[in-house]
């Protein structure tokens, strides 16, 4: 993974954690454009404490306040920002590549624990629309910036290989000593018994044992995992636990949460792409959408 590319899934959960403040206010009926339209509150003002601490009383209006003074520009500020970039886009017709951005969200997935698949896309969709602006800024920030066509070409021939996502699975295990005792948690398994339960009871990898044998997501070019393991994991559909198998640690059983799928692009399909990631090395470090306000017209609260 490129440096870059771990700066932007960096930046895309940032916005996505700071975005979920936004406890206090309603986004569908109103334009930022403007600066007579107020904001409307998603909890509605009561005369009841929103908490109590012992017999001490959180009031609404204390919290909203709090909320206001210590995020309010600054969250107020990323929804400008987000608004005015896909204005922008708009106007610009400016189209992403869905597989680019399905790339993105798998690279973000893989920091994920263990989760049920409607939590995972719920996430994911969390997730596109801050993916969708990212990829939006640089391209309003790059768009007028020339790159040749030989450089870009230069480019993919030597980086193609980071743009690709490998076949991941995300993985626990139980390693055990003999093969009967592997014989006798895969028979546990096999009558309705929790793979963590028995991992925190069975396993002799110390690293793994408090989390239930949970190793995490590895790609099928990984080579902190023995290769008998991607083996078995290419061969297990999701939530299902292998046979016994033996590797240079004792006698394993491998669960399968997920598979997440490759993801190849060919030069036409990313050198767009390629074209903004050159042409950022000419803009300033920080990806602010602040510069192109203007463009647009911006008339905040704030009025800076």
């Amino acid at each position: 993974m490129t440096r870059k590319l771990l700066w932007g899934i960096i930046v895309v959960l940032f916005i996505t954690n700071l975005t979920s403040l936004l406890v206090w206010v309603s986004t569908k009926e109103q334009s930022l454009t403007s600066s007579t339209n107020k904001l409307t509150p998603v909890v509605e003002a009561t005369e009841e404490p929103v908490a109590l601490v012992g017999e001490e009383k959180v009031h609404h209006g204390e919290w909203m306040a709090t909320l206001q003074e210590q995020h309010g520009k600054d969250i107020l500020m990323n929804m400008i920002d987000k608004q005015v970039v896909f204005n922008l886009a708009n106007e610009y017709e400016i189209e992403i590549s869905s597989k680019l951005i399905q790339r993105e969200l798998a690279l973000m997935e893989t920091m994920l624990p263990v989760m049920e698949e409607k939590e995972i896309e719920e996430k994911r969709k969390q997730w596109e629309d801050d993916v969708r602006y990212r990829y939006y800024l640089e391209d309003l920030l790059t768009k007028d910036i020339g790159i040749s066509e030989k450089e870009i070409k230069t480019f993919y021939e030597d980086h193609k290989d980071q743009y690709e996502f490998r076949t991941t699975y995300q993985l626990s295990h139980i390693v055990v000593p003999s093969e009967e005792v592997a014989m006798k948690i895969k028979e546990e398994l096999d009558n309705g018994a929790k793979f963590s339960m028995l991992a925190r009871e069975y396993t002799e990898d110390a690293f793994t044992k408090d989390k239930g044998g949970y190793l995490g997501y590895f790609s099928d070019e990984s080579q902190y995992l023995p290769s008998l393991y991607y083996d078995q994991a290419e061969s297990l559909s999701s939530g299902s636990v292998s046979e016994p198998f033996r590797t240079h640690q004792g006698y394993v059983l491998l669960q399968l949460h997920r598979t997440l799928p490759s993801i190849t692009f060919t030069y036409e399909e990313i050198k767009e792409q390629i074209k903004r990631e050159i042409a950022l090395d000419y803009v300033s470090d920080s990806l602010s959408a602040r510069p192109l306000w203007k463009e647009v017209g911006v008339d905040w609260i704030y009025g800076d």
